[in-house]
C-alpha cells in the first residue's frame, strides 16, 4: 500500500504519565493553534520512536493521559499513528488503536440544540422522524440513509447531521468509509472471477499461491470465516502472507468449513483478497473498478485516496466523538500497485455513499442486474446467497453465506441478506429483501455501538426497520 505522509505540525499542551526513563512530563491544557489533543485510552500502551510497530519502544503508559498533538501518519497496514510531544519537547508515537484524537473544547463550533423533528404524516417524513430521533438517541454526528424500492427502482435518501461537525452538513453524496461492508465487494469480485474462468472459489488456494498449505483452505472457507486460520497480524506483501499460510501453528484444530470452526476473521478476508490478486494477476482495486464500480456508475473505492471527488469525504468520528480520520489524511490511502501487497485495505476500506452501496446491494437483489447491465450472472448471486449454516454473534443468530448473512424475519420481512460494519467510528448496515428487492443502507459516524437482539447495531437496525416497513408507501 502506498501511504504518503500526512503530518501537520500543530501543537497543544496536555499531560501524560509514562513508565520509562523517557518520561513525558505533565502539563495542563493550554491554548494555542491546534484544534486537537490526543488522549491515550489505557495503561501499558507502547510509545515508539516512529509510526509503526517496527520502530523501537521508548516508553509505556501508566494510565489514560492527554498530551500534545503534533501530527499523524499511516503505517504500512493502514493504521493511523499520532505523533505527540510534551512540554519539554520529548516526542513519541502512539497507535490510534489505543488512543484518540479529540477536538479541543475551545475549538468546538457552537451549534444550536437539535430540535425534535415533527413528521408531516407522510411515509417519507415518518421515516425522517425515526432517523432524527434515532440519531439523537445514539448521539450520532452524521447519518446517511439510502433505499432503493424494488417495485420501481426509485432511489430515496435521508440525511441527518454533519459531515464535519458543526461546519458541513452531511449530504446524500458524502463519501464515508463503510468498514466491513467491504467484504461483500470482495466476495462479488471472487464470484465474478469465477464466472470469467480465472479461479474456482471451492478449490484449494494453494493452487494460486504455488505452495502446499497445512489445510485445504479455499476462498469459500475464507469468505465464510471457516478456514480455521487464526486471527493473525496483517501483512502487506504476498511473501509474508505465504509465510503465515504455510505454518501449521497458525491454524486451529477444528474441521475446516464446518459451522463449529466459524470465527469472524478479518485476517482471513485479507488472505482472500490477496488470493484474488494473485489468481488474476491484477490489483483487486483495479479489477473492482472495471467489473463492479464503473458498471454500477458509482464513485466508490477500497482506497479513499482514489475517490474522484475528494471534497465529498467525511470526517470520521468515534462514539465518544474523538476524531478518527480526517479527509486530508484519507486522501493518502492508496494502493501500491503490486499484486498481493494490498490485502489489508479490502477488509474495511471500501469508501462511498449510502446510495453507492445501495446500488451494489440492489444489483444482488435483482439477480446480478443493475438497470440494463448484467454485472453478475444469476448463478453467481445464487452462490453468494447460499446459506451454509447458522452462526451466532453478539447474541444474534443468522445464516452465514459467502460474506453475506441472512437474517430471518427482520424488519417486517420474511428475511434479509445483509452485512454490518464498524471501523474508524463508522457504524453501518447494508441489506436487501430478496423477495421484494427493497434495499436499505444506513451509514453513521459518531454513533453508539449498542446492538439489538439480533446482534445488529441498534442505530442502523432501528432506521432500517422503519424504512422497510414504510418504503412501499412513499409517493
Amino acid at each position: 500500500m502506498k501511504l504518503k505522509k500526512a503530518i501537520a505540525s500543530v501543537f497543544l499542551a496536555c499531560s501524560i504519565a509514562i513508565s520509562s526513563s523517557a518520561v513525558v512530563s505533565a502539563e495542563s491544557e493550554t491554548s494555542n493553534e491546534t484544534p486537537y489533543y490526543v488522549r491515550i485510552l489505557t495503561k501499558n500502551v507502547n510509545i515508539r520512536n516512529g509510526p509503526g510497530t517496527s520502530y523501537d519502544i521508548t516508553a509505556k503508559t501508566k494510565g489514560a493521559s492527554s498530551f500534545i498533538y503534533v501530527g499523524a501518519q499511516f503505517d504500512d497496514f493502514d493504521i493511523l499513528w499520532y505523533k505527540f510531544e510534551d512540554k519539554n519537547g520529548k516526542v513519541g508515537w502512539v497507535s490510534s488503536d489505543f488512543s484518540r484524537r479529540y477536538l479541543k473544547k475551545a475549538a468546538r463550533p457552537e451549534i444550536d440544540p437539535v430540535e425534535e423533528y415533527v413528521s408531516d404524516g407522510t411515509a417519507y417524513s415518518d421515516i425522517m422522524k425515526v432517523v432524527s430521533d434515532t440519531a439523537v438517541s445514539a448521539n450520532a454526528i452524521g447519518v446517511q440513509v439510502a433505499a432503493i424500492r424494488g417495485s420501481d427502482g426509485k432511489v430515496i435518501d435521508w440525511t441527518w447531521g454533519y459531515s464535519k461537525y458543526g461546519e458541513k452538513a452531511i449530504g446524500n453524496a458524502t463519501k464515508i468509509r463503510t468498514a466491513s461492508i467491504s467484504k461483500v465487494a470482495v466476495a462479488i469480485c471472487a464470484v465474478k472471477m469465477q464466472e470469467q474462468g480465472i479461479l474456482d472459489i471451492n478449490k484449494k488456494i494453494s493452487k494460486y499461491w504455488g505452495e502446499k498449505l497445512p489445510k485445504p483452505v479455499s476462498l469459500a472457507t475464507l469468505l465464510t470465516h471457516t478456514s480455521t486460520l487464526g486471527y493473525l497480524s496483517m501483512k502487506t506483501d504476498k511473501e509474508k502472507i505465504l509465510d503465515q499460510l504455510t505454518k501449521a501453528g497458525n491454524y486451529t484444530d477444528k474441521k475446516i468449513g464446518s459451522a463449529a470452526s466459524w470465527y469472524y476473521n478479518n485476517y482471513g478476508i485479507s488472505v482472500a483478497a490477496a488470493t484474488l490478486e494473485i489468481a488474476s494477476d491484477t490489483v483487486l482495486e483495479d479489477y473492482a473498478q472495471e467489473n463492479l464500480f464503473k458498471p454500477l456508475g458509482v464513485d466508490m473505492s477500497f482506497f479513499s485516496g482514489n475517490i474522484e471527488k475528494q471534497s465529498r469525504l467525511a470526517t470520521l468520528y468515534e462514539a465518544d466523538h474523538g476524531v478518527e480520520l480526517l479527509p486530508g489524511e484519507a486522501k493518502y490511502v492508496l494502493p501500491d500497485g503490486v499484486v498481493g501487497n494490498n490485502s489489508g485495505n479490502y477488509v474495511g476500506g471500501l469508501t462511498g455513499s449510502a446510495r453507492d452501496v445501495a446500488k451494489m446491494f440492489f444489483m444482488l437483489a435483482n439477480d446480478g442486474k443493475f438497470k440494463s447491465e448484467q454485472i453478475l450472472s444469476p448463478e453467481s448471486v445464487e452462490i453468494l446467497e447460499k446459506r451454509y449454516f447458522t452462526a451466532t454473534e453478539y447474541g444474534g443468530k443468522f445464516k452465514q453465506c459467502i460474506a453475506l448473512r441472512y437474517g430471518k424475519e427482520r424488519y417486517g420481512t420474511p428475511g434479509v441478506y445483509y452485512h454490518t460494519g464498524n471501523a474508524y467510528g463508522v457504524i453501518a448496515l447494508a441489506s436487501y429483501d430478496p423477495e421484494t428487492k427493497n434495499t436499505v443502507v444506513v451509514l453513521t459516524t459518531g454513533a453508539s455501538h449498542s446492538r439489538d437482539d439480533d446482534g445488529v447495531y441498534s442505530v442502523c437496525s432501528t432506521i432500517a426497520d422503519s424504512v422497510y416497513r414504510n418504503i412501499d408507501n412513499i409517493v
